[in-house]
């Protein structure tokens, strides 16, 4: 595993002048002042390729226009969000998280970097390598099956709620003694 540009250097040891780096460090100044951002994610709208608590990131500062299936960092309100590119638009991208449902609309300028790696317990994963393209290719393709049986999903679980509602309104009348 590559060390940590906020805490160490590559022989792991803390470079001088780094000794006082605040616990939590702005992602975007981290990029601006060491080139990269190296750390955990949290949340759940990258799953199943991202992990909170299992994955860290490489991120590195956006130089060049995004391609489709480029992860970006972005800012949304005080969060930074990290996405795939769905499509490339002349004001700016298209972007959806691999466990999201709706696409964003995101500004050229909004986006600040760009996942180039990750890495999974020891094991790293270069978001050039053939297997994550078949991965992120799969994904975004799937797309379509993945949101028409989530919607189905979605009007199962509110027709089974209304059932529930309906067979304990029933019970209580029934237990009260109404009838109808």
């Amino acid at each position: 595993m590559e060390p940590d540009p906020i805490t160490e250097d590559a022989d792991g040891k803390i470079p001088a002048g780094k000794e006082n780096i605040p616990e939590k460090t702005n992602i975007a100044d981290a990029l601006v002042r060491f080139g990269k951002y190296v750390g955990p994610t949290s949340g759940v709208s990258m799953l199943p390729m991202l992990r909170t608590g299992r994955d860290s990131v490489v991120v590195l500062p956006k130089t060049e226009r995004l391609r489709p299936l480029d992860v970006a960092l972005y800012r949304r309100g005080g969060a930074y969000v990290l996405h795939r590119v769905i499509s490339v638009s002349e004001k700016g991208y298209v972007i959806r998280g691999d466990n999201c449902y709706a696409d964003e609309r995101v500004p050229e300028e909004a986006v600040i970097g760009v996942l180039t790696e990750y890495f999974r317990k020891d094991e790293r994963i270069s978001m050039t390598d053939e297997r994550y393209l078949r991965y992120a290719r799969k994904r975004v393709k799937n797309y379509p099956a993945r949101l028409f049986f989530h919607r189905i999903r979605l009007r199962l679980k509110a027709a089974a709620k209304r059932c529930l509602f309906f067979f304990r309104r029933e019970k209580v009348r029934t237990e009260k003694g109404e009838r109808k």
